[in-house]
Order: structure tokens, then C-alpha cells, then sequence
């Protein structure tokens, strides 16, 4: 995540001289770029890398935020073939209705479609709420003492879905501080998350191996929304691929508000 090193080489631990953002400030229409990279390694060897750009959008519908993907755009590489575009999914389509709280929690998700189309009933619920915990930090109701963590817990499950699991991804975040982008006050939010998970086998229940990422958080002070978000995370890679080959899964992935004062660095590596 060089775009993420490069904005915190400018950040300063001056937390206590401003106040801590108590809430946000959602308008009632607003939009992210995500671009997310995957890549499948056989030790240093890259034997498949899938890329991924797209906007997030979101428009109010009454007292509920309508939340849908748009602009999708995949590319699918491996060694020795030219790319090819990637698949679109029931996920990719659909549209979900959510209350975004002001501490930033995700409340009533639901697909904005026909639970009677088999495309609707087998969308996994977790998907939305899980993809914007990248973007959107949780904020705490009391804020903890200078350099303390602060924790939240996302469950999920999307059983009983084809392939699907249920568990938790524990989010720790910590390191508040204060940057300036562009002439823009921004406070930054450090953050871990550990994810564990379980999905039935046959007659049992099955414990997936734990994941981890980490990723850092812009919060425009004048706006109070999240303006940027970049995350990278590694796992080894499930049996599936580890008989062909494989030694391991990476991804990372970063997303910025539309008009948002990052617009104009998205150029950067």
C-alpha cells in the first residue's frame, strides 16, 4: 500500500490539541471508488492475479441508505495468457437498503430484491456489511484514553447458503492522530481485524483457518466522513489451490471519496 505510506510519512501525533470525532456527518447522497488486487503465489511465483475497480454508491430512500455496485470492472491474469475480463455476480448487482448510524454501525441490511428469485435468496447477507467495514472505521460511543485501542465485533451467517460459513471479524482499531492532505484536516485511524469462521462438512462443523488484515483510515474533520481507506491482508491458500500449487493468498485494496480531497491523488503508486 505505497499511496497509504506515503500520506502517513506527513502525519503527526497531535491528537490532544483537537477534538475527537464524535459522529459523522452522512449527506444524503455520496459515492466511493474501490479498487481491490488479489493475487494466488506459489512461494514468489504470481499464479493468477485478479484485479477489481468499482463505485459504491449510496442514496437516501426515506429513513434507510439504497447502497448498490456500479462502474464494475474485473481483470483476471495468468502467466503465459492474455487478461480476461471477470464474472459478475448476483452480489455485484444487487442493491440492499442499510441504516448507517452516526457512530458509523450498519443497521437493517437487506437486499433491495425478490427472496423468491434464487439470485436474491443466495446472496450472502454478510457481503455489504463486511466490505464496508474496510471503508467506514466504527466509532466508539466514549473515546478511550489517548493511545488505548477500541474494539468492535461484526458477526455474520450466511448459512444455510451454498458454500457459505458464519463467525466474527474482530476489529481493533488505535493510533488516532491528526494529518493534513492537500490543505484538508483529516484525523487517521489505524485499525487490525481477525476474522474466525465455521461452515459445515458433511454431518460437522468446520473451523476455517483465521485470517488477518490491516489497513489505515482518513476522516475529513470539516466533512466528518471517511474521505480514504486502504487495507492489505495474506492467508494460505485453502487446500483447492494448495493441490495445485499454491502457497498462499494477498490481497489489498483502497477506496476514496468521490470529490473528496483524494480525488486528486489517486494517481500516486
Amino acid at each position: 500500500m505505497a499511496l497509504v505510506a506515503v500520506l502517513l510519512a506527513g502525519c503527526t501525533n497531535e491528537s490532544a490539541r483537537a477534538p475527537n470525532p464524535t459522529s459523522y456527518a452522512w449527506p444524503d447522497r455520496f459515492a466511493y471508488r474501490v479498487q481491490t488486487v488479489s493475487e494466488t503465489d506459489r512461494d514468489t511465483e504470481v499464479l493468477a492475479r485478479f484485479e477489481e475497480e468499482k463505485l459504491l454508491q449510496f442514496t437516501v430512500r426515506d429513513d434507510h441508505y439504497l447502497v448498490w455496485h456500479d462502474s464494475i470492472t474485473k481483470r483476471l491474469t495468468m502467466p503465459g495468457a492474455e487478461p480476461t475480463g471477470g464474472r459478475l455476480y448476483a452480489e455485484d448487482t444487487l442493491r440492499y437498503y442499510l441504516r448507517l448510524t452516526r457512530l458509523g454501525a450498519f443497521e437493517h441490511v437487506e437486499a433491495a430484491c425478490d427472496p423468491t428469485v434464487p439470485e436474491c435468496a443466495n446472496a450472502y447477507p454478510s457481503d455489504l456489511p463486511l466490505e464496508l467495514r474496510h471503508v467506514v472505521p466504527r466509532l466508539p460511543v466514549w473515546w478511550p484514553p489517548k493511545g488505548h485501542e477500541w474494539v468492535d465485533t461484526l458477526k455474520f451467517d450466511d448459512l444455510p447458503r451454498p458454500g457459505a460459513a458464519r463467525g466474527r471479524v474482530v476489529t481493533t482499531y488505535r493510533d488516532l492522530r491528526d494529518t493534513v492532505i492537500a490543505g484538508h484536516a483529516c484525523w487517521v485511524v489505524s485499525w487490525h481485524a481477525r476474522r474466525e469462521s465455521e461452515r459445515p462438512v458433511g454431518a460437522a462443523v468446520v473451523a476455517d483457518p483465521p485470517t488477518e488484515e490491516r489497513g489505515d483510515m482518513f476522516v475529513d474533520k470539516r466533512l466528518l466522513i471517511p474521505v480514504f481507506a486502504g487495507w492489505y491482508g495474506a492467508a494460505a491458500a485453502p487446500p483447492a489451490l494448495r493441490a495445485a500449487g499454491a502457497t498462499a493468498n494477498a490481497h489489498q485494496g483502497r477506496a476514496w471519496l468521490i470529490g473528496g480531497v483524494f480525488d486528486s491523488l489517486q494517481a500516486l503508486p
